[in-house]
């Protein structure tokens, strides 16, 4: 795919997700996947030493975030921190830190009790063994 075809395509989708956030409307969460996919696809055409590429690997992993992926966002992040220079690593590392305060923010009884980083564990417990129960 080219540069040309992917950026009409990102920015549609990036309207259509913000349109479905504000309506608070079930398929935003995949539209916010959608547009990860999308700003992945033009990360890989893109270095990260170009602005529009560091861009699309911000997008891809905020957008990941967004649709509550967490795990791609991580493994994005990872993928993209090795190839990045000190201000784009600091934006990556930006986002995971916004993401777990408005977390934190929305469930404050949880953040009170247990915490996030047990709330992080077991969640990367669920998603590792692919089913609901027993969790290890």
């Amino acid at each position: 795919m080219s540069l040309e075809f992917l950026y009409p395509l990102v920015t549609e989708a990036i309207r259509r997700a913000e349109f479905l956030e504000d309506l608070r409307a079930p398929g935003m969460h995949t539209a916010y996947s959608d547009v990860s996919l999308l700003e992945e696809k033009i990360a890989e055409l893109l270095p990260a030493s170009n602005p529009e590429g560091a861009l699309a690997r911000r997008g891809a992993v905020r957008a990941a975030l967004a649709a509550r992926e967490i795990e791609r966002a991580r493994q994005l992040a990872e993928r993209y921190l090795a190839e990045a220079d000190a201000q784009l690593q600091s934006s990556l590392r930006s986002l995971f830190q916004e993401a777990e305060q408005s977390t934190a923010v929305r469930f404050p009884r949880v953040t009170a009790t247990v915490g996030m980083s047990e709330v992080r564990r077991l969640a990367r417990a669920l998603q590792e063994q692919g089913a609901p129960f027993p969790i290890g």
